[in-house]
């Protein structure tokens, strides 16, 4: 996205030489201000739930991939930064990508609700649950992750359809852009 917002940008001001210096300026601002409002709502996605910053990976973590029916892969002194990371060095992922993080759709070939069995890969770290998904979840040191495959848990609550964070920030950038352009509007009349 913010590859895109460049190449608008960029035309925007091929578009713009035939405004006086003053006006390239503010439409150059403008595009800036914008630029730096995506910057920060992505930096903000990159952190977690809890609010730690993806800049350390965690040590010493301990994997095991139960799939169900007694037989299982043990790992430990594994080092990533999220859940993922770990699941993604050890094994054979497929995976979706949504809104709220990847969904896992299979591990080392065992994929979720095979044969309408109903059993679905999920995951616990340090014997709880996990409420997010797993690219979304920011391992600490000495951390002990389980993927089963099972059928899913009565306690365990669908995945949310939109990150109240992320649609505040959507809103806020929202905001402040058509602030941005009623004001360059407004500056551009008043220069005339």
């Amino acid at each position: 996205m913010g590859r895109a917002l460049i190449h608008v940008g960029y035309f925007i001001l091929q578009k713009t030489r035939r405004f006086s210096l003053k006006k390239q300026l503010l439409v150059g601002t403008t595009i800036c201000l914008m630029l730096f409002l995506l910057v920060c709502i992505r930096a903000d996605q990159v952190c977690s739930s809890n609010g730690t910053a993806l800049s350390a990976m965690a040590s010493n973590v301990g994997l095991t991939i139960d799939y169900g029916n007694s037989s299982q892969n043990v790992y430990s002194d594994l080092s990533g930064l999220t859940v993922f990371d770990i699941l993604n060095q050890t094994a054979g992922v497929t995976f979706i990508e949504f809104a709220y993080g990847k969904f896992v759709v299979s591990i080392n070939g065992v994929e979720n609700n095979a044969n309408q069995n109903g059993f679905y890969w999920q995951y616990w770290v340090n014997d709880e649950l996990a409420p997010i998904a797993a690219d979304n979840y920011v391992l600490s040191d000495d951390d002990q992750v389980l993927w089963k495959y099972c059928a899913p848990e009565e306690t365990s609550t669908p995945p949310p359809t939109a990150n109240p964070d992320m649609v505040l920030g959507v809103v806020l950038v929202a905001f402040f852009s058509i602030f941005i352009i009623l004001l360059a509007l407004f500056v551009s009349r008043r220069m005339r």
